[in-house]
């Protein structure tokens, strides 16, 4: 059994954000950064009060005005970034906010979830965890701690609130 299936949704939306706010930092200075910011600043918004719904998630990653993850994603690709830290990383910021999508249309019991969400299921987690033991500077011991923490406080079927702050201040 996966330690995953052990905590509540909350939990695990906020392990792989909690991850990727620690190696955000190294695209601060990409154009970008500002979108991938709100992303992630709206996903905690959702772990802690489900300020968003799933539909307002989505719209981060892909929307009519071409300014998504999804999007962004796309163009650095097609402009060959080489940069292999910087791809690690997008797709962490990418993955995590798909997640927490995912996440919300599961707490609303969506019955219908825009295509890109329909392949996402907690082994996301794991693909996750291959990518950002790419990023330089990852430490194993922040995913233990994590995990640790969140089994103990956040089992499955429990609606303790995670707070931003405290999770980011584990690691």
């Amino acid at each position: 059994m996966k330690w995953y299936e052990n905590v509540n949704a909350e939990a695990k939306v906020a392990y792989l954000l909690t991850l990727t706010e620690k190696v955000m930092g190294k695209i601060e200075n990409y154009e970008w950064y500002h979108l991938a910011r709100k992303s992630i600043d709206m996903c905690w918004e959702w772990v802690e009060e489900k300020k968003h719904s799933g539909d307002e998630l989505y719209l981060s990653l892909d929307n009519e005005d071409g300014d998504g993850l999804c999007h962004i994603q796309g163009v650095a690709y097609i402009n060959d970034i080489t940069d292999p830290q910087e791809k690690s990383i997008w797709f962490c910021v990418t993955d995590s906010v798909f997640y927490a999508t995912w996440q919300a249309y599961q707490y609303e019991k969506e019955e219908y979830v825009p295509q890109a969400i329909e392949t996402v299921d907690d082994e996301m987690i794991d693909d996750f965890m291959e990518k950002i033991k790419k990023v330089d500077g990852y430490q194993e011991e922040w995913a233990e701690r994590l995990k640790q923490y969140l089994l103990e406080n956040s089992p499955a079927g429990s609606d303790k609130k995670i707070k931003r702050e405290e999770m980011i201040g584990l690691i």
